[in-house]
């Protein structure tokens, strides 16, 4: 049967991943003797230092693991598992921290040590300490390779869960030859194309930076259009050519009364004199070039 300290103890865990300090254990009621018995017969189990959980056959969660080390560190998940707590990307095999220097250091795999941790740089997600998009978006830049750290930021910006301009000012604040993400943030929004605030999803936003890069006019972007009686948008499109390109593949149709008015709405583009072009997302991911080939041949006519 549980006593009094047990259940206080309960209490405190439930809102951290049911995982807990030894420094709360202590300040609940247990003597170390029998913290030290609990560990020792199974009860517990530490999972990271001087963090405890009540003992189970399977391992800890990701999001528990992270918890227990910002207990166990006094720091917040930062880098791939901040990325992967935003919704990003798979949380990485080890857990990933960041520190302020002024606090103790540790022996922790996956420890950051930083200057600048302040209070705009830190949220809470699922009740766990975390770097803010920014901040995060600014720490991935350094140490994933540019293509897999664009389709995230495309992803992110066109979602609006960052503004850009407001990445611009953080990274522009925190910009130090130590932090080379800065840099890098700074770089792929200086090429950021001016119709990607438009773009529907990192799909669109994947295009326009290769059209850009490929040294092509600048295509309006959800252009609408009145045609067959109706207004309709296009993908991208370059109206001083009626020239429209339409992006298949990255969702799939819903069902058959959208797939069958995407073909009106086509047919109802050509006979107004568009020039309407299709790409894949798997044609296109296998390469770009190709897959835009007619439209690169149109617009340098």
């Amino acid at each position: 049967m549980y006593g009094k300290s047990d259940r206080e103890l309960a209490k405190l865990a439930a809102d951290q991943y049911e995982c807990w300090t030894l420094r709360q254990a202590l300040d609940c009621g247990f003597r170390r003797p029998a913290i030290r018995r609990r560990l020792e017969s199974e009860q517990w189990e530490e999972i990271a230092t001087r963090v405890y959980r009540r003992y189970q056959a399977t391992p800890p969660s990701d999001r528990q693991l992270l918890r227990a080390r910002t207990l166990a560190t006094g720091g917040v998940v930062s880098g791939r598992s901040a990325g992967a707590l935003h919704g990003w990307m798979p949380f990485p095999r080890e857990p990933e921290i960041t520190i302020e220097r002024s606090k103790r250091r540790n022996t922790h795999v996956g420890i950051r040590i930083t200057d600048v941790l302040t209070a705009k740089d830190v949220v809470a997600v699922d009740a766990i300490p975390v770097t803010s998009p920014m901040r995060t978006l600014i720490d991935l830049a350094g140490v994933l390779g540019r293509h897999r750290f664009e389709e995230i930021l495309d992803r992110v910006l066109t979602s609006r869960a960052v503004s850009a301009r407001r990445l611009e000012a953080r990274a522009r604040e925190l910009h130090a030859a130590r932090r080379p993400g800065c840099a890098i943030v700074l770089r792929l929004l200086d090429e950021r194309h001016p119709e990607l605030a438009r773009a529907r999803n990192g799909w669109e936003a994947k295009v326009l930076r290769t059209l850009g890069r490929l040294g092509l006019p600048s295509p309006r972007v959800n252009y609408r259009v009145r045609v067959g009686g109706r207004t309709r948008y296009i993908d991208l499109a370059w109206p001083d050519r009626m020239i429209a390109l339409e992006l298949d593949g990255f969702m799939p149709h819903s069902n058959r009364r959208v797939f069958d008015d995407d073909r009106v709405r086509q047919n109802d583009l050509v006979a107004s004199g568009w020039t309407v072009y299709r790409v894949t997302w798997t044609a296109f991911a296998a390469s770009p070039r190709t897959a835009l080939r007619h439209v690169i041949n149109a617009l340098t006519r």
